[in-house]
């Protein structure tokens, strides 16, 4: 099979972001003809490359990133999203028992809901928020909970003259890693996180099936062989290009998954480190049913609280769906099952070279007996 690359969109607000940008050489011909067409019909695009001749290239991510956050209808789909609320309040309400004498920060605190959860609980919460939404963010805080300090500041540049007991942060993105927000918080944790303090989340995990989707195919490739009866099949190899060179994140039929998942990066959030999140790989072995095909990988994350309840956040498509959805990587050409086969190989995330925030990721795959 041919190696397949994705270049992940690094935020969940994905109308604002540049996932266009500069390594057009490795690109093929019929994606840069796309983005030569983007690029002189989309404004936010234009603003994009403006910043970026005006700032360094990690200084500009962070501006539109946190651009993207000062936006309210972001954070009116997350704060809609009951399963990544209620999980978050029922661990609160769980461990909070004993925070009467506990200094919390909450990094990313946005529109303050996880905030006010904590400061109904712990003497002190220290929201950090970066984006222009503070300002709003300390009036929540003042009508609700007034012992939640806010520092309108990047978690990097927190000053605080104390240590803390609990760190809390709803930092995951798409397919858990993208928008790269878990440096952030691990930079409060090393520096201000007590010894035997608590990560809330505490451990998170991330899994990848097999999919079976020949309706997707049908709606975004084969649908281009006649379009109101008109023969626009030249454009499949552009539509193939742009659809199959970038994660689609949507939610998944559970019904179509060929096989269980399998774990392909987990950490421990009180050890995990900055350089484990630049770049892993995991070894695949898979079995393709007889009569099905391989049409995709799709990717999903769960995260664990810590205490002995047991709670757990999950975006599997088996479990009620949530503003993540799902991550799809879909190959070029479908994978027919035949008889049954095997699919051997190694997935890779990388950091983006360019996009501090975003990630690149690679499929090597093989099937033995075949070319």
């Amino acid at each position: 099979i041919q190696p397949a690359s994705f270049n992940a969109r690094p935020s969940r607000k994905m109308d604002s972001v540049d996932d266009t940008d500069p390594g057009l050489a490795g690109l093929s011909p019929e994606f840069q003809a796309m983005l030569g067409g983007l690029a002189g019909h989309t404004a936010s695009f234009a603003k994009i490359l403006e910043k970026r001749t005006t700032s360094t290239e990690k200084d500009k991510d962070d501006e539109v990133y946190l651009e993207s956050y000062a936006d309210l209808a972001i954070h009116e789909e997350m704060l809609k999203d009951t399963e990544r609320v209620d999980a978050y309040r029922r661990a609160i309400d769980q461990l909070g028992a004993s925070w009467s004498n506990s200094t919390v920060v909450d990094v990313g605190a946005g529109t303050g809901v996880l905030s006010v959860m904590c400061g109904k609980r712990a003497k002190k919460v220290v929201a950090i928020e970066a984006s222009r939404l503070s300002h709003f963010l300390r009036k929540v805080v003042a009508t609700n909970a007034p012992n939640v300090e806010v520092h309108d500041a990047r978690a990097e540049d927190l000053e605080l003259t104390e240590k803390v007991d609990v760190v809390v942060s709803e930092w995951m993105g798409y397919c858990l890693l993208f928008e790269n927000m878990l440096p952030s918080v691990l930079s409060v944790r090393d520096r201000y996180l007590k010894p035997g303090g608590m990560m809330l989340p505490s451990k998170c995990r991330l899994l990848l099936a097999p999919l079976e989707d020949q309706d997707w195919r049908k709606q975004k490739l084969d649908f281009w062989t006649s379009v109101h009866g008109i023969d626009m099949s030249s454009l499949i190899p552009l539509a193939r290009a742009t659809y199959c060179g970038t994660p689609q994140h949507h939610l998944v039929d559970a019904s179509k998954l060929l096989a269980d998942p399998q774990v392909i990066f987990e950490a421990d959030l009180h050890t995990v480190q900055i350089v484990d999140l630049e770049h892993f790989d995991a070894m695949m072995s898979v079995s393709i049913p007889a009569g099905r095909r391989l049409d995709a990988f799709v990717a999903w994350f769960e995260c664990d609280f810590p205490g002995d309840f047991g709670e757990t956040l999950s975006t599997a498509p088996t479990r009620p769906a949530t503003h993540w959805k799902q991550t799809a990587f879909y190959l070029r050409e479908a994978l027919e099952g035949g008889g049954g086969c095997e699919v051997q190989g190694t997935v890779t995330f990388q950091k983006h070279e360019v996009y501090s925030r975003g990630y690149q990721v690679s499929f090597d795959l093989k099937v033995p007996g075949r070319k």
